[in-house]
């Protein structure tokens, strides 16, 4: 087959003549974009609509086979009932609302509470946790009130990113939160903050309250109290949205697709993508937005200066894992939450730490369906994790905290999941040490280096309302002179 110089560049090729061997192909395609982004979950896909809306041409970059990141949905075919996996609400957050809006998404639905019997386990023995009372409502909605009295004061260097953070980080935000939960009578806010999302920093009691601030920030605490919106689309399905975006994108996303080699400088980027069977596209851009966890994994086809890898190699990450699972010996009604059962677990000063199977609760409306959060260490797999799970029940039923099933001579009760969420690497940390040193500021210095910037939960917040308001900031910088 003959092929001109037209033909080769067209295709993106680059062309080898070995004998009668033919030409060789590094790539089926080469496309020119203003800005190509890494990731399509919550902040990835909310600024490539946002920087088409502004008139600038895009391409996403998405490991998996859809939009949506730590959003997913199942429809459990037994009732035909659709159930959120992952995140479970848009917090209310200045004008975030506005998003699903422009998707033509509606925020007016009402989001579903199963009753459950509330359960306090040591998910490693699987007894009762003896003594545990969780706070009264009359004791628990005061100290969250507390919580955000306390950490207001820091809310415009934290929201919506750090802009605005100061040279010298405040001791607030350096002492371990134990502390923080000590100086400010905190201990009846601590359990409902810990399973609504602190769980997932791993140690909570222990780490930085900065990154306490920032898993449970203050939009979310408001919404605990009641004093901001937890909204869902009327179908309460928050993929809704991404199935909307995802339409709207079009060819403009590479599902299933990773970079495996990048050239970043100063007049632009070019990516080479490996898709699916093989298929590789060459990517030619004037910026990158790097919308995933800035993990060494995820970092390496970046090629990292000196700076680049001091940096970001400072930050250390949890595992985290959601999804929908099935045990026969597990009780409709029921919810079982991993407590300690030391004495500082009595009074809310202790929690587990990861690795740890956080909670498992009943979903209203399924035969026999538990929704189930679990948080492991860095090392942590989806295998191990799993397994963590099962063994966790089989220990509830070995302590008679669930009755064991009555089954079939010889079938051993065992946990099926029908969704398993793999979150994997999140609640980005450093140490205080690190935080003292001024690390917040050189994170933010790597913004625009070699046409690189970066959005998402390690540059802000996890939520996704909050992640969008801080686009708003962060776009306009990286398409400046576009």
């Amino acid at each position: 087959m003959h092929f001109t110089m037209r033909t080769l560049v067209r295709l993106g090729c680059l062309a080898a003549l070995t004998g009668a061997t033919g030409v060789h192909c590094r790539c089926t395609q080469t496309i020119t974009r203003d800005v190509a982004i890494i990731g399509g979950g919550a902040s990835g896909a909310h600024a490539a609509v946002w920087l088409r809306d502004h008139g600038h041409s895009v391409v996403v970059v998405e490991k998996a086979s859809q939009l949506g990141g730590h959003t997913a949905a199942f429809k459990d075919p037994v009732t035909g009932k659709d159930i959120n996996v992952g995140v479970q609400t848009w917090i209310e957050y200045e004008n975030s609302f506005d998003f699903p809006a422009r998707m033509n998404v509606s925020t007016s639905g009402a989001m579903e509470f199963t009753p459950n019997t509330p359960n306090f386990v040591d998910m490693k023995t699987g007894r009762r946790v003896a003594g545990y009372e969780a706070p009264a409502e009359a004791a628990m909605y005061p100290a969250i009130q507390r919580y955000v009295d306390a950490i207001s004061a820091y809310e415009d260097i934290m929201l919506p990113g750090f802009f605005n953070f100061p040279d010298e980080i405040p001791e607030d935000l350096v002492m371990p939160f134990g502390q923080f939960v000590e100086k400010y009578d905190l201990y009846d806010a601590v359990p409902q903050l810990w399973d609504s999302t602190v769980m997932g920093v791993g140690d909570p009691m222990n780490v930085p309250t900065f990154f306490i601030v920032q898993a449970s920030a203050i939009p979310m605490a408001r919404a605990l109290l009641g004093t901001a919106a937890a909204a869902v689309p009327d179908s309460g399905r928050l993929y809704d949205l991404y199935e909307s975006i995802a339409n709207f994108l079009g060819n403009d996303v590479l599902y299933s697709s990773k970079v495996i080699k990048s050239t970043r400088t100063n007049s632009g980027v070019s990516l080479t993508v490996s898709g699916p069977r093989g298929k590789q596209t060459c990517i030619q851009a004037k910026r990158l937005l790097i919308a995933i966890q800035p993990t060494p994994s995820n970092m390496a086809p970046f090629n990292l200066d000196r700076e680049e890898r001091d940096v970001l190699g400072r930050f250390r990450f949890p595992t985290v894992y959601a999804g929908i699972l099935r045990h026969p010996a597990l009780p409709k009604l029921n919810a079982y939450s991993n407590r300690s059962p030391t004495p500082g677990g009595l009074n809310h000063t202790v929690f587990p730490v990861a690795s740890q199977v956080g909670h498992i609760g009943y979903i209203g409306g399924t035969e026999d369906l538990f929704q189930f959060t679990a948080v492991g260490t860095q090392q942590e797999t989806a295998s191990s994790m799993k397994l963590r799970i099962g063994k966790a029940i089989d220990a509830m039923i070995a302590a008679g905290t669930v009755e064991r099933p009555k089954l079939q001579p010889g079938v051993k009760p065992h946990v099926t999941f029908a969704a398993f969420g793999d979150h994997g690497h999140m609640h980005a940390q450093v140490s205080a040490a690190d935080l003292r040193d001024g690390f917040i500021k050189k994170l933010y210095g790597l913004q625009g280096k070699r046409n690189t910037w970066y959005t998402g939960a390690a540059f802000s917040s996890g939520f996704s309302t909050i992640l969008w308001e801080y686009n708003k900031v962060l776009l306009p910088k990286v398409v400046e002179g576009l």
